[in-house]
């Protein structure tokens, strides 16, 4: 009975002594009995038949974002099993918690690569680490904003393996990146707002600019543009009332026809530029109409001395597709 008594009185201190030894409550154990291995830094273990190391950082682990998880949450297939578990485990599945994401990924360009069993295709640790991930506003974080270009230019950049042995197309994404407005905004000035790779391209659901959904595709481009230059229908040059834009497509440039999508510069238009934009193609002689053949030239000297001179061309052509 006295030791009764005493457990009633010190048992429920002693077990919240214990469990707050572990950064994971009731999932310390588990913690802990993979951390009895995996803590030493020799560890070897084989994913397909080779040697990797296997090692966890017990203090990094504790310090991520899923430090409060046990082992089995992420490596599911260990759920039940008794140590010491296989060598060559399956790879973690983030689509568990991360269905939403997980979704976006598998859709994308780098997800349809990884089904496709291409080697260089990313996936889920390769951008966001494995047992050290971080959220995105620390620093250290390989997807925190001042992070995102060097992580995306691993790959993405002259003389990589990705570059040299895949299709990419476009070039010195990378160098173009760091000398555009936004690049200076962010590696030069540090300027956490500036638009990265993930803030046209988005984080997750990647698709070339020829998939109607994509962000970067030219009937989004605008709104893409848009979520950071929320009113660039108010103060930008007057070339056309902004609707247009949504309304219609193609029915006026898209931003990238005048910025260039990775050297986008600040740039001061003068009177006129929107007739120089038009001009480019219409002072040519042998310019025609694909429909009735009738001439589409403009000379330059006559639209200099004509009273609609401080007008914009497509103030008056609002049908004009491009």
């Amino acid at each position: 009975m006295l030791f009764g008594n005493r457990w009633r009185a010190w048992g429920p201190v002693l077990v919240i002594a214990v469990l707050g030894l572990f950064p994971g409550g009731m999932h310390a154990q588990e913690t802990e009995e993979c951390l009895t291995c995996h803590e030493d830094q020799d560890l070897r273990g084989t994913r397909k038949g080779k040697a990797i190391n296997v090692f966890v950082d017990r203090k990094k682990f504790a310090a991520s974002v899923h430090g409060s998880l046990s082992c089995v949450t992420c490596h599911a297939d260990l759920e039940g099993k008794e140590l010491p578990h296989a060598e060559d485990l399956a790879p973690a599945v983030c689509g568990t918690c991360h269905e939403e994401v997980a979704a976006q990924q598998a859709a994308s360009l780098h997800g349809k690569a990884a089904r496709r069993g291409d080697p260089f295709a990313p996936r889920c640790p390769d951008c966001h680490g494995s047992h050290g991930i971080l959220p995105t506003k620390n620093p250290r974080s390989p997807v925190a904003p001042m992070q995102i270009p060097y992580l995306c230019g691993k790959c993405h950049k002259e003389g990589s393996p990705v570059q040299q042995q895949r299709t990419i197309h476009a070039d010195h994404i990378l160098e173009n990146y760091s000398e555009s407005i936004h690049g200076e905004g962010l590696l030069r000035k540090g300027l956490v707002v500036s638009a990265t790779c993930a803030s046209c391209h988005t984080a997750h659901a990647i698709l070339p600019h020829t998939d109607p959904s994509s962000s970067i595709a030219r009937r989004n481009i605008a709104a893409t543009c848009t979520q950071c230059h929320a009113q660039i229908e108010m103060v930008h040059r007057k070339v056309i009332k902004g609707e247009l834009w949504e309304r219609e497509a193609n029915v006026l440039p898209a931003c990238v026809d005048c910025h260039q999508p990775h050297k986008a510069r600040k740039v001061f238009y003068d009177q006129g530029m929107a007739d120089k934009d038009c001009l480019r193609c219409h002072s040519r002689q042998n310019l025609v109409s694909s429909k009735d053949g009738r001439s589409l030239y403009v000379a330059q000297e006559q639209l200099g001395s004509s009273r609609h001179v401080r007008t914009a061309c497509s103030q008056c052509h609002a049908g004009a597709a491009v």
